[in-house]
């Protein structure tokens, strides 16, 4: 009789819920295939789940950008998340991040680019059913210290929480209340997917109009979500702005500044951050606002991350985890090889925060 149930459960699926909450249907097939850890590492997971998500098309970035971010994230987190790619093209990444086709946003692929309307695809309803928070950020930023006050932030707003414009140089003499309001910038973003709205379906409905009346994603969002709010100052800083100086005072002080109590360094516009990976005697930057040679802490930032990525995937137990197959399991990376990894650090859904050097 127990032979005769266990085949009927395998030619259908049977639904395993957990108490009171909706986390998908799983087949005995399922249990199978992915393993016993696997399957219950899927139930352990909570309303609290916080995805980061980011998204990459066409050749202007490459897997290593991408894995460089996914390392700065893993440093930088204090609890279970999950690290989504949605992309056209996800060969080479680093095995614990996962990757998803991006959403359609009812234009043409060659204007995705104009305006990077397709970022408004995060917001589709079908991506993140069950997570609490999504945390956007671009590929071409650089996660310095812990994200949990952005998190929190979120979970505290309930809303779309979005990076406010930054202003130019002059307007530094003034207060931030006191600064011209330019909108959202798009770079880095939270909200929670069940309060947010239809901000994509809504953009879907229209969007030849849209896309035709309003300069990109960041116009849209300022003038059509009005339920939002911005970072605290300070949370995410401009490279540009802060870390840079314009000619011909970057050639009396050529060291470039960085700025320790930020968060997120945002690259906007030129440099990005792999652009300074340059030979000494080499130029990158803007003709106005330019740096000569390297950046010894942006050289390091890709250095470490690239430790970090040969480390797990040379360890199994960190391939275990990376392969999402651990659920909340923290393990510790291979410190000895990385620079500046201190050795009660963990890599992981857990790995506690420290300053940034």
């Amino acid at each position: 009789m127990l032979f005769r149930l266990f085949t009927k459960c395998c030619g259908k699926r049977a639904d395993i819920k957990r108490n009171q909450t909706q986390c998908g249907v799983t087949s005995i097939n399922t249990i199978l295939s992915e393993g016993l850890v696997g399957v219950l590492s899927k139930f352990q997971r909570s309303r609290d789940m916080v995805t980061i998500v980011y998204m990459k098309w066409g050749s202007q970035f490459t897997a290593r950008h991408v894995n460089a971010l996914y390392a700065g994230v893993l440093r930088n987190m204090e609890e279970a998340f999950d690290f989504v790619c949605l992309t056209d093209n996800g060969r080479d990444l680093a095995a614990g991040i996962k990757v998803r086709p991006i959403p359609p946003c009812g234009l043409p692929e060659a204007d995705w680019r104009r305006g990077c309307w397709a970022k408004l695809g995060v917001f589709a309803p079908h991506l993140f059913p069950f997570e609490d928070v999504v945390l956007f950020l671009d590929l071409d930023v650089m996660v310095q210290q812990s994200l949990a006050p952005l998190i929190k932030l979120v979970r505290q707003r309930r809303h779309l929480v979005i990076q406010r414009e930054w202003n130019p140089d002059l307007w530094k003499v003034l207060p931030q209340i006191l600064r011209p309001d330019r909108g959202a910038q798009s770079s880095v973003f939270g909200f929670c997917p069940e309060t947010v709205g239809n901000i994509y379906g809504n953009f879907l409905a229209d969007a030849a109009e849209i896309s035709a009346t309003m300069k990109n994603d960041q116009t849209y969002l300022t003038q059509v979500v009005t339920d939002r709010s911005y970072w605290p100052a300070g949370f995410c800083v401009s490279f540009k702005r802060s870390c840079t100086r314009y000619f011909p005072l970057n050639l009396l002080l050529p060291a470039v500044r960085r700025p320790r109590d930020a968060k997120i360094i945002v690259f906007h516009g030129k440099p990005r951050p792999w652009d300074t990976l340059v030979e000494a005697g080499e130029r990158w930057g803007s003709k106005r606002r330019f740096g000569i040679g390297p950046v010894p802490w942006i050289r390091q930032y890709f250095d470490q991350a690239d430790a970090m990525m040969a480390s797990m995937q040379g360890n199994p137990l960190n391939q275990l985890w990376l392969d999402g197959r651990a659920g909340s399991r923290f393990v510790k990376c291979k410190t000895d090889t990385l620079p500046d990894c201190h050795s009660s650090r963990l890599v992981g859904a857990a790995a506690p925060a420290s300053r940034s050097d």
